[in-house]
């Protein structure tokens, strides 16, 4: 049972690494969209047994569970991840559906991408904000002062907010809780004016801070990102769920998201 339960928590991703992460670069990307609400309710016989089975694997209980397009398979949340059990609950399937009907749609992405906008919903008052003045879009960083792809994105903030593109911070150090990193970024986001004290730390070489302390979530964020399997910053979210790992320069992010309307 052990070996089969982390298999289960490896392929759910919540087996995290213990080392400081590394700067990404990646470019890959999500493309889903957030998802609807199903139509059909689960029954419920075959609810509880999917409940308890991978509550007994997985030793979390499921957030949701629904129905999915296949007939007698259902799509379960859990860990911040969806995954898909068998309503005898005999068998569990992790990878993604496609709808092959529908120009091969990524049908777990979309599930995906309600998970990540529902981790980030706590924090929507309590990021470092760039408004645009005519708001499209609200575009949520983890962001980390260390960061080189961070500054580089950070540049290209006012051609962001010229094109309607909100861009929201979240705090994520990269040397974890507990840290000297940490402790700056408590201070930046405590500090008299947020967005002045983050452009700074992004613009030289090697910021010294004032040390400032207040009520915060910023282990909060990072943990929230950590479930969300971000292991290195930048890490994007559109306002529709889609999540991309890595930096992309303001004129491509631009035409993405533009995409998702």
């Amino acid at each position: 049972m052990k070996n089969i339960r982390y298999a289960v928590m490896v392929a759910l991703g919540i087996v995290l690494s213990t080392g400081c992460s590394a700067e990404s670069d990646a470019s890959s990307e999500s493309t889903g969209k957030a998802a609807s609400q199903p139509v059909a309710s689960v029954n419920s016989s075959a609810e509880q047994a999917v409940n308890d089975k991978v509550k007994s694997i997985v030793g979390v209980e499921p957030e949701a569970i629904a129905n999915s397009p296949v007939d007698g398979l259902l799509e379960v949340t859990a860990a911040n991840q969806v995954f898909y059990v068998t309503e005898n609950a005999d068998y569990m399937m992790f990878g993604h559906m496609y709808d092959v009907n529908a120009g091969m749609k990524d049908l777990t992405e979309v599930a995906l991408g309600q998970v990540r906008l529902d981790a980030i919903a706590p924090f929507a008052d309590q990021g470092i904000e760039f408004k645009a003045e005519n708001e499209k879009h609200v575009m949520t960083v983890f962001t980390d002062y260390t960061c080189g792809y961070c500054k580089k994105l950070h540049r290209e903030v006012d051609e962001l907010n010229e094109a309607g593109i909100t861009v929201r911070y979240l705090a994520w150090p990269r040397a974890g809780l507990g840290t000297e990193n940490y402790e700056n970024m408590v201070s930046i986001w405590c500090a008299k004016n947020p967005q002045e004290a983050l452009t700074r730390a992004k613009s030289i070489a090697n910021p010294t801070f004032a040390k400032e302390d207040c009520d915060n979530t910023v282990a909060e964020q990072f943990v929230a990102g950590r479930k969300l399997g971000i292991r290195g910053t930048p890490a994007i979210i559109f306002d529709n769920g889609t999540m991309l790992p890595g930096y992309k320069p303001a004129d491509v992010l631009i035409q993405e998201i533009a995409q998702t309307e």
